[in-house]
């Protein structure tokens, strides 16, 4: 069985990069790429390069982007034999960057994702059991949220995705502990109402959470395990690249230091490196 198990998306990533400043309500000259993604199948990926023995449970369509998908993370070395097949379309996201980089805007199309389901993810009850760490991205339905935090919230770690998707973690935490999650600060404003990073430690403590890594992009990350907080710096490249895939390498860096029984700050910081080496990329992750 798998060290870890990484339960969460896997899609198509279409990224389009202006050449110039981009300007609205007309086209822009530009790079169009696509890629494997989705924030579960990006951590996987990564973990897999790092050398972590790593699973990923998650559904792609019977289509060519599927085809890709697994073809990308099974070169990778994540053991793909429980991504399941469906007849909706494999996921997208489509992403606008501008010419330093820069996010100016994207899409999510992850109806695929719908389909990990509560029966879907007790059907691999085997493998998330015997893993030493279990990743999460809150892509999955809630009610499989919650019955993650059931069977396995004391070695469970959560990444928000997005801002409105970032409340499924507040529900979940009503079903009981969870050993971590890696939300950004404006996630963190939707969920606790503050930016304020003491008051925003102490509320995610008070919901159950036993750990917490804030990304806060340039400034690096803070860190809590409810007695200390410590603030890790950035490990930002001489030139950005590319920013889409940098916070999914930061989870990533972070797991494996955990998996490695790193202090909570010390794998912080090598998520925080392993960021940086994405965003210096044109790829969203290890290559």
């Amino acid at each position: 069985m798998a060290d870890i198990a990484v339960i969460g998306g896997a899609n198509i990533d279409i990224k389009a990069k202006v050449n110039a400043p981009n300007r609205l309500g007309t086209s822009n000259p530009g790079i169009v790429t696509t890629t494997a993604g989705g924030v579960g199948r990006n951590i996987a990926h990564n973990l897999a390069r790092l050398g972590a023995d790593v699973a990923l449970i998650s559904v792609v369509g019977h289509d060519v982007h599927g085809d890709a998908v697994l073809a990308e993370t099974r070169r990778a070395g994540v053991d793909v034999s429980r991504v399941v097949r469906s007849e909706i379309s494999t996921g997208s996201y489509v992403a606008l960057l501008d010419h330093d980089g820069e996010l100016i805007s994207a899409l999510s199309d992850m109806r695929c994702a719908d389909l990990l389901t509560p029966e879907a993810i007790l059907a691999q009850e085997a493998v998330i059991g015997e893993a030493r760490l279990v990743v999460a991205d809150c892509n999955l339905p809630q009610e499989s949220l919650n019955l993650l935090v059931e069977i396995a919230g004391g070695k469970l770690v959560i990444e928000p995705v997005s801002v409105p998707k970032s409340r499924k973690l507040i529900e979940a935490l009503k079903t009981g502990p969870v050993y971590l999650a890696s939300p950004n600060f404006d996630q963190i404003e939707q969920m606790t109402g503050t930016r304020d990073i003491e008051n925003a430690f102490r509320f995610l403590h008070g919901k159950g959470l036993t750990n917490v890594v804030i990304h806060a992009g340039p400034e690096g990350a803070f860190v809590s395990d409810g007695r200390d907080i410590e603030h890790v710096e950035a490990h930002p490249p001489q030139r950005i690249v590319d920013v889409t895939g940098a916070g999914d390498a930061a989870v990533a860096g972070l797991v494996y230091g955990l998996l490695h029984d790193e202090p909570l700050a010390v794998a912080a910081a090598r998520g925080q490196s392993l960021a940086g080496r994405v965003i210096a990329s044109a790829f969203s992750t290890l290559d």
